[in-house]
């Protein structure tokens, strides 16, 4: 069988070939050119968007497309819509690599999303459902953005994020979130990661950073809040830890889980003990504690416990410890416990808020220790209260409400009670305040507008508060709007006080007192305001009319003879966004006194206050031809302007401040120009005077003085003054330039020179001294600063001479001179003549320390001290003196080498000064004098003679004066009578062993005498021993040989024994008992009447003068008594006879050198 040829068929194979390879490329081309349409043209995309809109659950619509998938496409007026859910986007752009869906990805290069907004629909009763979330959430193909961009993100009307973008998103079966930053709400910033699954459980692992800007404050120092979140696990379990890292440091932990088909919370927050970021308090600390947030989002438990600690210097912190247990459920806030302790202070609350509506059931009770606000405050109250209401926008409504204080504050009792009720149209308040002696009452209407009373009864003030005194009482009446209260009343103050201001009086009546455009009226009045002891004003008086653009001013103040009044007239200003101020005039004021006269006001002057200026414009006080003017400003406190001028000012006005001793004629004339720094000012300052002329208005004292030249200039720049003085008289000049500043501490620079020839001057300081002649010199530089100034040269006073008319001596010669060093010392080195001996004095001054120190040391031999008809005295000093103005210490020793003593005579009948009597002309205690403490041992030389009071001695002994500053003086040591003896009622009694022994104070001795005399012709020796103080001295009596006190008496007295005396012997004796008040002096008494034959002699007062007198009685018969009396310190004598008629009823006849008398008296004793 024939084959046909084999290359017939392979053509057919090829052609086929061929044919079926074009078909598939023509079904490529077609298929490309198909997906090119939809894909890459943008009719093609918008059918693609049709198609998936069909598949799509909901309506997705989008308004404008332009671009393609290829390349770049820009869409607008997206919206998506679901029953639950509606998205809109308002634009979006995006660049996308379609060569990754061949890897199943759909890669955007760039994704940008405007304006984000996503309304949900209210929410519906959620069905039970086991699982929160389906079991996959895994993407059809996976979506990675390289760069994403989200302008904002808006939840109904709440914008959630804003300004976001991100790197590398990813999403398919898995997420991931390499970079994701943005900002939330209004300044939340944070950056986030994140990876997880995208199908159950949906485990995730992330990180937050955020931080968001503090406010600005005064009393936080932090500047913004920072913190990091971390999460971790199934979403349905997830583990959650957070640090917050400022302003505070507290870390979060727990969990966020699906639980019972519902959401859980289960966090616990816990920090350590840490400053609290205040500014300027860094005592006041945080200390550890914890927070625990428990429970679904729809009835979450908030429990915890911190403290509140400030630490104090040298005293035991305070504490205040925080205890919070509540719920939050729905809309209502529970409050189970919210108590703050405190030691033994308590406050709690609780009670019920809910939010929606707003309503509140709260209650709040405690104790609290008052001295936590302030330590002036000490005191303990309870407090318990209640409140109940609700609010509703603009309505709200406050059901009767209470609050009760009681306690004690300041150690006084307090009570407080105050009860409110009622809405936004009628809010009624009614309070009382009971506290001490105080009392304030208060009742109305609180809002929307005031209208409330009030009583005032404050009866004691210092229970308010310490430094206030006196009492205040009035009414108050309180109306008007509640942002513009208009106040109403008058108060009355007696003896009112604060610190070192006393006010007597005072009373105020105020009405429409406010901020206002009210017409407004105060009227303030008050009297005798005192500084201390000082008086300052007798009469004070403020009154106020008018509003406040436009109000009238006027004041008095009266100090005795001196009144100022004055008037202002002007207007307030209270800009809400700028400091108030106040610009008006100032006009009509009048200053009078007696030996000012009277000043007035020239013109109106224009004035204006605020917190930033004060200006016063050319104001003026004229007197006749004198004239005082001011005009300046002061600016933001420092910058200031001043001109001020004296003219014709007469210097007798200046009299009054210089004594009544004294009296000044003449002008005074002056200009000051100020510019600059308050502190540092440059300008000009000059004063000279015209005429001048000092005169003594006192006996026997100087001529005149005739100031011819008397002038001050000054130049200021910044802080350095340079100064110019000179004084010119007839007595010698004065010449000074200074280069100084205005401080302490400021360099100075300068010289002084001086001639005084006639030191008559010295005349007018004191009336101790008199003829006072020499001359004195001076030619000084001045260095160092004020504080510690550097004087070189020297000071010298020449051939001087003073006569001390009390001592009756002079002293001549003086030499004295200061030498100035570089080390700011001047030494002093003198010489002076008293009597024929020579006072040394040498040592220094030190001005630069302050107080100003000194040393100095003064010696001589035999100098006459004294020199008078009652003594004469010559001292050899080695004493010095040494510190400061502040106190001085004497030292050394002083001999007393001869001095002879005879004081005057007493008259007879003189009486010495009562210790309890003040003699209202002397001299005041030397209390403001420089403090003095000495220690100087004084010895009595051998010619040291007393004669007077009929004592003739010579005295002995050394005595060491003792004393420190502000103290008496103690002495220690003894005065001995070497030789003497004392004359008394005609007898001259020799003294022997006699020592006066000082052990302190001066004024009260021991005693240590014996007085003694000698009866030659019957040898016998009398006495009396002298022991015990100067102020309860003992007296015996003692003989030789020993005898009867009253014969020792007798011959004391009269050299006789008793037996042999007369009447005016045994008068004597009885004056001599009662002068001295010798022991057993009753006795002697006895003795002399029983040798006169009389019944009684005592010593007591007379019948008509409660002087002392000698009373000798004898009673004649049973009803018969005679009586006859001796004056001891008169010569009055009187004779009484007393006839008895009964036991009630006296007849008495008395009969004297005075009086004679006849008296029937009547004697009642009352049981």
């Amino acid at each position: 069988m024939a084959h046909p040829p084999q290359y017939g068929t392979r053509p057919v194979i090829r052609r086929a070939v061929i044919g079926l390879f074009a078909l598939v490329v023509l079904l490529l081309v077609l298929g490309s050119l198909l997906i090119y349409t939809l894909v890459g043209t943008a009719p093609g995309n918008r059918w693609l968007l049709a198609q998936a809109s069909t598949v799509i659950p909901g309506e997705l619509t989008v308004e404008n497309w332009q671009g393609n998938l290829l390349g770049s496409v820009e869409l607008s007026g997206i919206r998506y819509h679901q029953p639950s859910v509606t998205v809109e986007l308002d634009h979006l752009s995006a660049r996308l690599q379609l060569m990754s869906l061949s890897r199943g990805w759909l890669t955007f290069e760039h994704l940008s999303v405007g304006h984000l907004l996503i309304q949900t629909a209210p929410a519906k009763t959620a069905s039970d459902d086991s699982s929160p979330l389906p079991d996959s959430l895994a993407l059809p193909l996976g979506i990675r953005i390289e760069h994403l961009q989200v302008s904002a993100i808006q939840l109904n009307d709440t914008q959630l994020a804003h300004g976001m973008e991100g790197e590398s998103l990813s999403a398919w079966r898995r997420f991931q979130l390499a970079r994701l930053e943005g900002q939330v709400l209004e300044d939340l910033l944070f950056n986030a990661s994140a990876h997880g699954e995208l199908t159950s459980p949906y485990t995730l692992e992330s990180r937050i950073r955020w931080q968001k800007p503090l406010p600005a404050s005064d009393q936080i120092s932090a500047i913004q809040a920072s913190g990091e979140l971390l999460a971790k696990g199934p979403l349905t379990a997830l583990q959650l830890s957070h640090d917050l890292q400022a302003p505070l440091i507290i870390h979060s932990q727990g969990q966020w889980l699906h639980r019972d088909d519902q959401w859980l919370i289960d966090l616990q927050h816990a920090w350590q003990a840490q400053p609290l970021p205040l500014t300027g308090d860094n005592r006041l600390k945080l200390a550890s504690g914890s927070l625990t947030t428990r429970g679904p989002l729809t009835a979450l438990q908030l429990k915890g416990h911190t403290a509140l600690q400030r630490s104090r210097p040298e005293q035991q912190d305070l504490r205040l410890d925080i205890l919070l247990d509540s719920s939050l459920t729905g809309e209502s806030l529970n409050i189970s416990e919210l108590t703050l302790r405190q030691s033994d202070q308590r406050l709690t609350g609780k009670g019920s808020i809910q939010l929606q509506p707003v309503k509140w059931d709260l209650a709040l009770d405690g104790d609290i220790d008052t001295a936590i606000f302030s330590p002036q405050l000490p005191g303990q109250l309870s407090l318990d209260g209640h409140s109940k209401g609700q609010l509703d926008g603009s309505r709200w409504q406050l059901e009767p409400g209470t609050l009760t204080v009681t306690g004690h504050l300041r150690q006084q009792p307090l009570t407080l009670s105050a009860r409110t009720q009622g809405s936004a149209d009628n809010l009624q308040i009614d309070s009382n305040l009971l506290w001490g002696n105080n009392r304030v009452q208060l009742t109305g209407k609180a809002w929307p507008q005031w209208q409330l009373t009030g009583q005032l009864s404050l009866a004691d003030l210092s229970q308010l508060d310490a430094t206030l005194q006196g009492s205040l009482t009035g009414n108050l009446q309180i109306l008007g709007k509640t942002n513009a209260p208009r106040l109403s009343g008058k108060l009355v103050g007696k003896h009112l006080g604060q610190g070192h201001l006393k006010l007597q009086n005072m009373q105020a009546e105020f009405q429409n007192l406010g901020t206002g455009g009210q017409t407004q009226q105060l009227t303030l009045s008050g009297s005798t305001l005192h500084q201390d002891s000082r008086l300052l004003l007798d009469t004070i008086h403020l009154a106020v009319q008018g509003k406040l653009n436009r109000h009238e001013l006027t004041l008095g103040l009266r100090n005795g003879d001196t009144t100022l009044e004055t008037q202002l007239d002007g207007a307030l200003s209270l800009p809400a966004n700028s400091p108030l101020s106040w610009t008006g005039t100032l006009s009509q004021t009048r200053l009078q006194q007696q030996h000012l006269g009277q000043w007035k006001q020239a013109q109106p002057s224009a004035l204006a206050l605020s917190l930033a200026r004060q200006r016063l414009g050319n104001f003026c006080l004229q007197q006749q031809q004198s004239r005082l003017c001011l005009d300046g400003s002061l600016s933001n406190g420092d910058a200031l302007t001043l001109e001020a001028s004296a003219n014709a000012l007469p210097l007798a006005l200046l009299s009054s401040l210089i004594g009544p001793d004294y009296s000044l004629e003449g002008t005074l004339n002056g200009q000051a120009s100020l510019a600059g720094r308050l502190a540092a000012p440059s300008g000009s300052l000059s004063l000279n005077t015209e005429g001048a002329r000092l005169t003594f208005n006192v006996d026997d004292g100087p001529p005149p003085w005739v100031l011819d030249t008397l002038s001050l200039n000054s130049e200021l720049d910044g802080q350095q003054a340079h100064t110019r003085f000179v004084l010119a008289t007839a007595l010698g000049q004065i010449n000074a330039q200074a280069s100084h500043g205005f401080s302490l501490e400021a360099p100075m620079e300068g010289q002084a020179s001086f001639r005084i020839e006639r030191l008559s001057a010295v005349e007018m300081l004191t009336a101790d001294l008199r003829d006072v002649r020499g001359t004195l010199n001076g030619d000084i530089q001045l260095g160092g600063t004020p504080g510690e100034p550097v004087i070189e040269g020297v000071i010298a006073l020449q051939e001087g001479h003073a006569l001390i008319p009390a001592l009756g001596t002079a002293i001549s010669d003086i030499d004295l001179s200061l030498q100035g060093s570089p080390k700011g010392r001047l030494a002093v080195s003198g010489q002076a003549l008293m009597g024929t001996g020579t006072l040394k004095v040498t040592g220094y001054l030190d001005p630069a320390r302050w107080p100003m120190a000194l040393s100095l040391k003064f010696s001589g031999e035999r100098l006459l001290v004294a020199d008078r008809p009652d003594a004469k005295v010559w001292v050899s000093p080695d004493l010095s003196l040494d510190g400061d103005l502040q106190g001085l210490q004497l030292s050394g020793k002083l001999l007393i080498p001869e001095a002879a003593i005879h004081p005057e005579q007493l008259p007879e009948g003189a009486v010495t000064v009562s210790d309890d009597q003040v003699l209202v002309h002397q001299e005041g205690d030397a209390g403001q004098r420089l403090p003095l403490g000495m220690d100087v041992t004084v010895t009595l030389g051998d010619k040291v003679n007393f004669n007077g009071f009929g004592l003739n001695a010579n005295l002995g002994g050394t005595l060491q004066i003792l004393q420190q500053p502000q103290q008496p003086p103690q002495l220690n040591g003894q005065l001995v009578v070497v030789k003497g003896r004392y004359r008394a009622y005609g007898q001259n009694l020799a003294i022997s062993d006699g020592q006066l022994i000082f052990q302190g104070q001066p004024d009260n001795p021991g005693l240590d005498i014996r007085a003694y005399r000698k009866i030659p012709s019957e040898a016998i020796t009398v006495g009396v021993q002298l022991s015990g103080t100067l102020q309860t001295p003992e007296a015996v009596l003692y003989s030789d040989p020993g005898m009867e006190p009253s014969q020792i008496m007798s011959y004391l007295l009269t050299g006789r024994p008793l037996e042999g005396g007369t009447q005016s012997d045994a008068n004597r004796i009885a004056q001599a008992l009662a002068v001295y008040g010798l022991e057993k002096g009753s006795g002697v008494t006895d003795k002399i009447g029983e040798k006169l034959g009389v019944d009684e002699i005592t010593v007591g007062s007379d019948w008509e003068t409660e002087d002392a007198a000698l009373m000798l009685g004898k009673q004649l018969s049973d009803r018969l008594y005679l009586t006859y009396a001796i004056g001891l310190f008169d010569a009055v004598s009187t004779v009484m006879l007393r006839y008895t008629l009964t036991r009630s009823l006296h007849l008495e006849a008395r009969s004297s050198s005075e009086a004679n008398s006849l008296d029937l008296i009547w004697e009642k004793e009352l049981r």
